[in-house]
C-alpha cells in the first residue's frame, strides 16, 4: 500500500513539476505567480524579484511616481485623476510633479 501511494504521489509530483515549468516559460510566472496575480488584482512574477525588480509590476514606486494625472478646477480648488474626463468641458490644469512656486 505504501509503495503504491508513494508511485502515485511521484506522478502527481512529475505533472506538477512540468505544468509549473511549462507556465513559467510561456508567461514568466509560476502557478503560485498567477494565484498570487489573480488575488491581489496584481501583476506579480517571481521572474521580476529575481531580475532585482518589485514582486508585482504595479508596486514599482518608479511606475508609481511617474504615473500621469489628470486635473482640473473644480470649486476653488484642483482635483486630480488617474483617467482623463473625456465628456468633461472643463479645461485641463497641467500636471506638474515640481512646482514652479510653492505657495506659503
Amino acid at each position: 500500500m505504501a509503495v503504491a501511494s508513494m508511485l502515485l504521489l511521484s506522478s502527481c509530483t512529475t505533472q506538477f513539476l512540468v505544468t509549473e515549468a511549462v507556465s513559467t516559460m510561456v508567461s514568466d510566472k509560476t502557478l503560485g505567480d498567477h494565484a498570487m496575480s489573480l488575488l491581489s488584482n496584481k501583476d506579480c512574477s517571481t521572474i521580476r524579484k529575481e531580475r532585482g525588480l518589485t514582486y508585482c509590476k504595479e508596486d514599482d514606486p518608479q511606475l508609481i511616481k511617474d504615473k500621469k494625472l489628470h486635473c482640473y478646477n473644480e470649486l476653488g480648488k484642483v482635483t486630480c485623476y488617474e483617467q482623463a474626463d473625456l465628456t468633461s468641458i472643463r479645461a485641463g490644469v497641467e500636471d506638474r510633479k515640481d512646482p514652479l512656486q510653492k505657495w506659503k
